[in-house]
């Protein structure tokens, strides 16, 4: 079975807020961070530069490969220190429940890490996006 992140928030903003908090550079600044680059269309670019704890500039980047109606968006995600071979791909997931919205990351792929990285490479990754979705709930929320 593939190793495979899958985290869900409920968010009672309206789904196209959601959406352009996802895909708007100026608003992916707002809960994200700086700089951090989602186009929402087939062939657009991800970007997130970063800094790692010893203060070295860090870059993940990939191509997105689907988008469906403002619910999905799924790109792909290479972080620039991983083996050439080693590529996720990420996947924005909104759905309707009533008067909420249940908006749904799940990051897959891992298995093209090398196993000594892939363990604490996915709780790193974990943590991101647990800290990423409550920065968006508290975002729209409020």
């Amino acid at each position: 079975m593939k190793d495979i992140i899958e985290l869900s928030v409920s968010i009672k903003a309206p789904a196209a807020w959601i959406w352009k908090a996802l895909t708007d550079s100026t608003e992916l600044e707002n809960w994200w961070s700086d700089d951090v680059v989602l186009q929402a269309k087939v062939g657009g670019s991800f970007k997130e530069p970063w800094e790692n704890d010893e203060g070295e500039k860090q870059l993940a980047s990939g191509k997105v490969t689907a988008v469906k109606n403002e619910k999905l968006i799924s790109f792909t995600w290479k972080e620039k220190n991983w083996p050439k071979n080693a590529n996720t791909q990420c996947s924005f997931i909104i759905e309707d429940k009533g008067s909420v919205r249940t908006l749904t990351v799940k990051h897959e792929g891992w298995d093209t890490l090398p196993e000594a990285l892939r363990s604490s490479t996915m709780k790193d990754f974990k943590v991101g996006w647990n800290y990423h979705l409550k920065e968006l709930k508290s975002y729209l929320d409020d």
